[in-house]
């Protein structure tokens, strides 16, 4: 008998689970603020760029009378000045300039790195490049239709798990229903005294 109500239990525990998360999920796509989150988000950006030109920049000064080293220093300097400004001057036009570094210098560190090296240098630069590619798609000029977009799937993705969750509950307990008829159904009807007497 506890059996049959763990597994109602855990049926109805996972509906109530599932609501609430979807339920937040539609809270949330219409309080999210997409600006804010981009806001910040080219600030921890700027701050991962600062620190990732630091190697280059110290690599650059140690190998400055070498060519490769000083396109290290460059490249390094201009990365760092660009995530300063990502951390202080946000706008469209900043966001394209810091976009077109992050994608254009890494692919001309790959080319440099020549035949051997290329691989290692993609290994080391991919991370800017996808970041570069980000920061086009979502340019703070777009951030209004970036809300909508965001809070749209939002509101998707919590009446689907809201709905699934319904759909989910129905057909476990469905399941049960018919799961418990079968037990007794197979279970063997007992005799009492009486008729076992009357036999």
């Amino acid at each position: 008998m506890s059996n049959k109500k763990n597994v109602l239990a855990n049926i109805i525990i996972s509906l109530i689970i599932g609501v609430i998360l979807g339920t937040l999920l539609v809270v949330l796509s219409s309080i999210l603020d997409v600006s804010f989150l981009i806001k910040w988000g080219l600030i921890v950006v700027g701050i991962i760029t600062i620190i990732s030109n630091v190697p280059s920049l110290v690599n650059g000064i140690v190998n400055i009378t070498k060519a490769a080293g000083i396109i290290d220093l460059i490249f390094s300097i201009l990365g760092i000045v660009l995530g300063c400004m990502m951390i202080f001057m946000q706008g469209t036009v900043i966001t394209v300039i810091v976009s077109v570094y992050l994608i254009a210098f890494p692919i001309v560190r790959i080319i440099l790195a020549g035949g051997a090296g290329w691989k290692d240098q993609i290994k080391k630069e991919w991370i800017k490049m996808l970041i570069g590619v980000l920061l086009l798609v979502f340019l703070p000029g777009l951030l209004a239709a970036a809300d909508s977009v965001v809070s749209l799937l939002i509101l998707i993705a919590g009446w689907v798990v809201i709905g699934l969750s319904v759909l989910f509950f129905v057909l476990s307990l469905v399941s049960y229903i018919k799961a418990v008829k079968n037990v007794e159904a197979a279970a063997p009807v007992e005799t009492t005294a009486e008729e076992a007497q009357a036999e």
